[in-house]
């Protein structure tokens, strides 16, 4: 609930910023001509921003960043389940991964070995957007850069290969 009340605020302060910037042009009419000498006008990137409206599978959107770290939860019937992992990702390929929980064996921190566990979050939406799985529900709040949760039934006549991907605490770096 507060990942949705952050995208609601800043669509909102993104709404009433550009209604600013444009009252702040000056009137071709009576001569002026708008200037900016800011030095970052030129170099300014505008942030990507999520989808303004929920999106569905098979036609979810990339993931705008190359540099992050997030946590990411596998609920699925295998041998980790319920168990966290901290994720770092440079470059669009994963650098590091980490155990989020604590559990038989490990602590919280340390190193995680299975390669499964390698994935980015590029990889969970196309593993959304796969047009063979037999079932596919997307929890991607509007406004939102990347989904919270993804459900992916590959074949209704295999019982427990269901998979669903949990993405959190998401940070750019």
């Amino acid at each position: 609930m507060t990942s949705r009340r952050h995208a609601v605020g800043a669509l909102l302060l993104a709404v009433s910023l550009s209604g600013s910037l444009a009252a702040c042009g000056g009137n071709a009419d009576d001569g002026q001509v708008a200037t900016d000498t800011s030095p970052t006008s030129a170099t300014a990137q505008a942030s990507p921003s999520g989808p303004t409206v929920a999106p569905e599978a098979g036609s979810l959107p990339d993931y705008p960043y190359a540099d992050y770290s997030y946590s990411l939860e596998m609920r699925c019937y295998c041998a980790n389940q319920d168990q966290k992992y901290r994720i770092t990702v440079a470059g669009g390929e994963v650098t590091d991964v980490t155990w989020a929980t604590e559990g038989d064996g490990h602590a919280v921190g340390d190193p995680v070995s299975d390669e499964y566990a390698r994935v980015t979050i590029q990889d969970v939406i196309d593993k959304g957007n796969d047009p063979k799985a037999a079932q596919v529900e997307v929890d991607w709040p509007a406004g939102q850069d990347y989904p919270t949760s993804i459900y992916v039934d590959k074949d209704k006549m295999v019982a427990d290969e269901e998979v669903t991907w949990v993405i959190s605490e998401v940070q750019t770096l």
